[in-house]
């Protein structure tokens, strides 16, 4: 049975970043047009995460996105209630939930779902009857991919970081652990979503785990873009997927 193709998401954070290095005094990079830009070439998704501290993408980008963007947006965001009442005012397609701290400089691991269980499950079935799907961004734990399956949960979404940072002995132990979450993740009829750090290089590998559907990447192809345009940077990762 052929494997089915993956779908990509592109985080365009690292875009607004740019722009808000400067104070959010001017108007490039235009996010919209960035959107269109992926779309032509390829991207399915795009994943945008409002932080607490709005370090990169603000309030009006997701109601400008939500309202405008010609592909669905996939929004991560923290399990709190000001989220959620933001989620469901702006209706985005997915709503991915992540662990959240102000000093880090990135996302730096999965999600604790069992930590925050009861609230996690509330905020689902909220967002399931507005017909907003939801994932869950957690590390390749068999404990966490029960819980998140117990939560209710559309998906799950692997941090990548740690396999992609690692190497010899432990990447090929993280890499068995992705392994045996996705296979549990499909037993319970999760979908299996993957991102964080994923190059060109990790994509050749990251497209064999069993039941992946689907890979969320953003700070590589920004970079990548410097050099060869947006379009051009999402069809090559799909090149690399394929």
């Amino acid at each position: 049975m052929a494997k089915k193709e993956i779908s990509l998401g592109v985080n365009i954070d690292h875009a607004a970043t740019l722009r808000q290095v400067r104070g959010n005094t001017t108007s490039y990079p235009d996010l919209l047009s960035l959107v269109k830009k992926i779309k032509s070439g390829g991207g399915r998704q795009i994943t945008i995460h409002l932080r607490e501290d709005r370090r990169h993408i603000q309030d009006a980008d997701v109601i400008n996105l939500c309202k405008k963007s010609p592909l669905p947006i996939n929004l991560e965001m923290a399990v709190s209630r000001e989220m959620m009442t933001i989620a469901l005012k702006n209706k985005p397609a997915w709503v991915c939930f992540v662990p959240e701290k102000r000093e880090e400089l990135t996302t730096e691991g999965g999600l604790n779902v069992v930590k925050v269980f009861s609230e996690i499950r509330e905020m689902t079935d909220i967002l399931s009857k507005k017909k907003i799907r939801t994932s869950y961004f957690i590390e390749p734990s068999l404990e966490q991919v029960e819980a998140s399956a117990a939560a209710g949960a559309d998906a799950i979404e692997f941090h990548t970081g740690h396999w992609v940072l690692s190497k010899g002995a432990a990447k090929k132990k993280i890499w068995k652990q992705m392994v045996a979450a996705a296979e549990l993740a499909a037993e319970r009829n999760l979908r299996v979503h993957a991102g964080h750090g994923l190059d060109y290089e990790h994509c050749k590998f990251i497209r064999k785990l069993p039941h992946l559907v689907e890979v969320n990447i953003g700070h590589s192809i920004i970079c990548y873009s410097l050099e060869l345009g947006i379009a051009k940077a999402t069809k090559e990762i799909i090149r690399h997927l394929k």
